[in-house]
């Protein structure tokens, strides 16, 4: 088995990388390599679109009621989690090629984990080590091995 070189984790906004060096005698160091924040992640879709007059058609019951389903919020939402995903999945895909890692741990919400992690290109995913479906990013680092298996103590 691969040791782990780096630990990721990731919620719906934010990504950290870890470089992981191994003390004799204190355990494991975590240094942080990357700290990565994604602006579209934060805010409500609301802010960011707007249905300004001309927008969507008005329905012609005297009301001037829109006549959109719901479903446009919610594809429009999907779209911006695809987006989120995909950048977070790009960005840990880069940093560990730039780091030139070989073993790594992922930790992210069990929510978007296996959207995050089906994004990444095969070999990246094949590199995973150890595969933690919590909300770490604000863990403080001293904290993070104890929640990574492969990074306690025998």
């Amino acid at each position: 088995m691969t040791p782990t070189s780096f630990i990721i984790v990731a919620d719906r906004g934010s990504l950290k990388a870890y470089r992981v060096d191994e003390t004799p005698t204190r355990g494991p160091s975590l240094k942080l390599v990357q700290a990565f924040d994604i602006t579209d992640a934060h805010g409500k879709l609301l802010d960011k679109v707007t249905d300004q007059a001309g927008r969507f058609p008005v329905g012609d019951g005297g009301v001037g009621r829109h006549m959109n389903a719901i479903a446009e919020r919610q594809t429009l939402s999907g779209e911006y989690d695809r987006r989120i995903y995909r950048q977070l999945a790009d960005q840990i895909t880069e940093i560990l090629r730039r780091e030139k890692a070989e073993g790594w741990s992922f930790a992210a919400p069990s929510e978007i984990y296996p959207h995050i992690v089906d994004l990444l290109p095969r070999g990246v995913r094949e590199q995973i080590v150890e595969h933690v479906k919590s909300d770490l990013v604000k863990i403080e680092p001293a904290r993070l091995p104890s929640h990574f298996r492969s990074l306690r103590p025998i």
